[in-house]
């Protein structure tokens, strides 16, 4: 039986996303890929690549085949899913995947963003693991940035649940 190798995919406009992203593929031996923004969004802004570890995901890409689990990783904003996660989801077979989703500026008081994104995960077949909620940066006219301590803090609540359903990490 080949053993799978875990996959993260996640969304960044700010680089909190990334970093975490980055921080983790090393240590749970993951490849990843970002998502770039629906209807490429991102042509209207100046686009800055976060990591070098990853490949942006621009053709669509329709099959995890060789990959178990997946590691969805995207900001909440104001309390809603980012439109490029969405997107994600609704094009991509996730049947017989185990998911891991981490939400970056989430918390527990951002149920519809996790109910909606959870049941559109369900709905493409996966067998959800765990939410994991994460700190992002505090925006607005006192924005905070993570140091690199928080980073790492964050982060290894990933590696956590992901080392407990991997055998790819062993």
């Amino acid at each position: 039986m080949m053993i799978l190798k875990p996959l993260v995919i996640y969304y960044t406009k700010t680089g909190t996303t990334a970093k975490i992203a980055e921080i983790i593929l090393p240590t749970i031996k993951a490849e990843s890929r970002r998502l770039i923004e629906p209807n490429d969004w991102r042509d209207m802004f100046q686009h800055k690549r976060y990591s070098q570890q990853d490949d942006d995901v621009k053709v669509p890409f329709t099959t995890l085949e060789g990959f178990n689990p997946i590691i969805l990783l995207t900001p909440v904003w104001e309390g809603r899913p980012t439109l490029a996660m969405m997107d994600f989801l609704e094009k991509i077979d996730l049947k017989g995947k185990q998911v891991i989703l981490g939400l970056v500026g989430a918390n527990e008081t951002n149920p519809e963003a996790v109910e909606k994104l959870r049941r559109r995960a369900e709905e493409r077949g996966c067998s959800f693991i765990e939410t994991i909620y994460l700190r992002g940066v505090i925006t607005g006219p006192d924005w905070i940035d993570l140091a690199e301590e928080d980073f790492i803090r964050e982060a290894a609540k990933l590696v956590e649940a992901v080392f407990a359903v991997s055998e790819y990490t062993k």
